[in-house]
């Protein structure tokens, strides 16, 4: 049934900005903004740059020849399934039953809304950090849950912390979902493993859940150690893991994301991808065989180029006087700060825009991500200069203006 009130909720920001506009407002407008001919477009990575490997076409070409079912079940091939956690527990040692633990998804972002549909009824209430991925907020207002937001600390430049203190707040007030990116969409940081067992400590203590979403957790720069939340005292049966190969590998056109979560919250994951999106496409699937295993030394010469490319953009960024810029321990992501407080980044965006530069504007991460910019650094190099060169004249001009 059509509800107007929950698309309203869906499009509505944890706080006003910009003049009470709300978000989808402030995404229409910078949309219908008519792009130059030539446009650099920072939002994502450039794939033709940075192809996908050429088994993820082999298996799922002979997977669409004949060796793959067309119909799979809902959570995915058997097969494939052993495969992943056969790989999941080889590289990152989480131990899970391909089974009952281990579930397909189109994509990562599917993985992480079944997740929450399965966890979230009205007006429970989600802690997600600020800033954080820019979608989860929306799906939880469309589970017509409520979104309490606990601030980052960018103080210590080595590894980002939470506000514990707040977390725990929101616990004793009820909250009893915990949902965050780590490495972090937008920032880049990395949760440091005295972070993550405190955190883990509260969620033992409130008996909540989490969401741990780690799609980025193969791009790590500068040796960054990381630590998987699930592997923490008491964790493993109250949190659900989402890994996904499309962007370290640039199969997002492939739609696939893998979720490990306890035997109850598959099933109930299960139902809600069945009446969604029936399956993750059941070729593509196949894609997920060699996923990790055949991935570790394109992994790390990929990992070599986007530090390359992210090395450039903080050089080039820290140069200029209107930006302030943390850096990014993992992603493929800057997110420099704008010096100048006067300029709301949506008003950056615009002009960006107008440029022919595409960037994501820094609110739709959160309240604490007013007057930022997400740049994404996987672009071919002269052009990623060039695009940068935009950024900062672009930006510089409207500092002073």
């Amino acid at each position: 049934m059509y509800e107007p009130q929950r698309l309203q909720n869906l499009a509505m920001p944890a706080l006003p900005y910009a003049e009470n506009r709300s978000l989808r407002e402030l995404e229409r407008e910078l949309g219908q903004i008519p792009l130059p001919d030539r446009v650099w477009d920072l939002t994502g990575a450039d794939t033709h740059v940075f192809p996908p490997p050429e088994y993820a076409i082999e298996e799922m070409t002979k997977a669409a020849a004949g060796a793959g079912a067309t119909y799979t079940p809902y959570r995915g091939d058997l097969g494939v399934r052993r495969t992943v956690a056969a790989n999941l527990e080889a590289h990152f040692g989480l131990r899970a039953d391909p089974t009952t633990q281990v579930i397909l998804t189109p994509g990562t972002q599917s993985g992480l809304f079944a997740a929450l549909s399965a966890l979230v009824d009205e007006n429970v209430s989600v802690i997600v950090p600020d800033p954080d991925y820019l979608l989860t907020e929306r799906m939880v207002r469309y589970l017509r849950g409520n979104v309490v937001r606990v601030p980052m600390d960018f103080s210590d430049p080595a590894a980002p912390t939470l506000d514990l203190a707040a977390v725990e707040d929101a616990l004793r007030a009820g909250a009893r979902v915990f949902v965050f990116s780590n490495p972090n969409n937008p920032s880049g940081g990395v949760y440091g493993q005295e972070t993550l067992e405190g955190l883990a400590r509260l969620l033992v203590r409130y008996d909540a859940h989490a969401i741990a979403d780690q799609l980025y957790s193969r791009l790590l720069y500068d040796g960054t150690e990381y630590v998987h939340l699930a592997q923490l005292p008491g964790m493993a049966q109250r949190t659900v893991t989402l890994f996904g190969p499309s962007k370290t590998e640039s199969l997002s056109g492939f739609r696939l994301g893998v979720a490990v979560a306890p035997e109850g919250l598959t099933d109930a994951m299960e139902d809600i991808l069945c009446i969604s999106a029936m399956r993750a496409p059941a070729y593509a699937q196949h894609a997920l065989s060699p996923w990790l295993d055949l991935d570790v030394e394109a992994i790390r010469k990929r990992v070599g180029e986007y530090q390359t490319l992210r090395d450039l953009a903080v050089e080039k960024l820290r140069a200029s006087p209107a930006f302030e810029v943390y850096v990014p321990q993992g992603t493929s992501y800057v997110f420099p700060r704008v010096t100048d407080t006067r300029l709301e980044d949506q008003q950056i965006a615009t002009a960006l825009r107008r440029a022919g530069v595409v960037i994501n504007p820094g609110y739709q991460f959160g309240a604490r991500g007013r007057g930022h910019i997400r740049i994404c650094v996987a672009q071919d190099s002269q052009q990623f200069t060039e695009a940068l060169h935009t950024i900062i004249t672009v930006t510089e001009g409207l500092v002073a203006g």
